[in-house]
């Protein structure tokens, strides 16, 4: 009994840091989500070949297809964002390193996401008034 007791003791908190798995499922529901809205992407991209700019914003001038891109863009954005936090925190072993890489992998997806959200805006408000 001792001998148990002394082992667990050595090993413990010596594992995971308890949010890998966490991450995982949140990895697993955007990809889910991601799943139809990006069959979705595919059929609009196709559809709109060949429209044209006036085409476009006329297209995206609709509520149903601002928003389903705009979703699809921050899903996307999201996932690639918890996928490369996990390649860092892996493979980046320097806390310095790590830490600077964390916080620009996060810095660069909101700016993209920021950029994403407002241009989807700007041009589905241009599609009602400019086409």
């Amino acid at each position: 009994m001792t001998s148990f007791a002394t082992d667990r003791r050595r090993v413990e908190g010596s594992g995971s840091a308890h949010h890998g798995a966490g991450t995982w499922i949140k990895e697993r529901v955007s990809s889910l989500i991601l799943v139809p809205l990006t069959g979705w992407g595919f059929w609009a991209a196709a559809s709109l070949s060949g429209s044209g700019f006036d085409g476009v914003t006329r297209w995206l001038h609709s509520p149903v297809n601002a928003t389903l891109l705009g979703v699809l863009m921050l899903v996307s954005l999201y996932h690639m964002q918890l996928g490369l936090r996990v390649v860092i925190e892996d493979y980046v072993h320097k806390p310095f390193g790590k830490v600077a890489l964390l916080l620009l992998n996060a810095l660069f997806c909101l700016a993209l996401a920021v950029i994403a959200i407002v241009s989807i805006i700007l041009i589905a408000r241009q599609g009602g008034a400019g086409a």
